[in-house]
């Protein structure tokens, strides 16, 4: 399986897509990517605890995560459940996803009334390299988003609009040094508190804490290469002191930069 992690002129990107495997008996593993997941249960049944909170789910229905969500999967011991999933990102998907009745809130939806849904799954050109396959796959995933934008419409678009444009904005300048939660508001020309509001209501988290959770996911990519040392990576991210990049990245991935980069090549740089 691969991932495409430098295409960004299409804004509806499909990374990767699986199922799960019919051997596994049980299962209980943890994520978290800046990216969504849409999971589609084909059989048995299981818990999707997101942040904290928990969700059981069963043949039929689906689920999505969120970027920067903790996620844990567990399959239940009697009746493990079997499920397809397709992981994308993108401010086009984005956009689709806001149409929908998912929210990290309400990340669950029932079963959507249609023969072999579960085909729609099955995005072939997913991950790969060449352009017009990458258009192919976000077509096909447009076409998967489409239906539950279809059954289960969103009953409030407005909010999720802000947050968008919001989240957007921050994924292309989290690099500057200089942006902050003020600069978000300015550019959405909305006051900052119903701004925040309005963000943790559709993402979870305040904004500050998604411009970190983006720095520091584009940090744990470049911390994988030892040429590139820890104060470069954190200036690269848009942090101008590389204490306080350590103690954020330590806050939110559990271990320091050096930590990470020490399990991840096995040596300290």
């Amino acid at each position: 399986m691969r991932t495409n992690l430098d295409y960004n002129a299409i804004n509806c990107v499909c990374l990767a897509n699986g199922k799960r495997a019919e051997n596994l008996e049980n299962e209980q593993r943890q994520i978290i990517r800046d990216t969504y997941t849409l999971y589609y249960i084909t059989s048995g049944r299981g818990m999707v605890t997101i942040d904290g909170i928990g969700f059981f789910v069963s043949a039929g229905q689906s689920f999505l995560t969120f970027p920067f969500s903790n996620v844990c999967l567990e399959a239940d011991s009697d009746f493990p459940w079997e499920y397809s999933w397709v992981e994308f990102r993108g401010l086009e998907a984005a956009w689709l996803v806001s149409q929908t009745y998912f929210s990290k809130k309400h990340p669950v939806v029932e079963k959507i009334p249609v023969n072999n849904f579960e085909c729609l799954f099955n995005i072939e050109d997913c991950g790969a390299d060449a352009t017009f396959a990458q258009c192919r796959a976000g077509g096909k995933l447009i076409i998967l988003l489409s239906y539950y934008v279809e059954h289960f419409p969103c009953k409030d678009s407005e909010n999720t609009s802000y947050a968008i444009l919001a989240r957007n904005y921050i994924e292309k300048n989290y690099r500057n040094p200089e942006f902050n939660v003020q600069s978000v508001a300015n550019h959405i020309k909305i006051d900052r508190t119903y701004l925040y509001r309005l963000f943790k209501e559709e993402t979870g988290m305040s904004v500050i804490d998604y411009i970190n959770n983006c720095r520091i996911s584009k940090a744990e990519v470049l911390l994988i290469d030892e040429n590139i040392s820890i104060k470069d990576v954190a200036y690269s991210v848009g942090f101008t002191d590389q204490m306080y990049f350590s103690k954020v990245f330590k806050k939110l991935r559990g271990q320091t930069p050096t930590e990470f980069r020490r399990k991840n090549n096995g040596r300290y740089i």
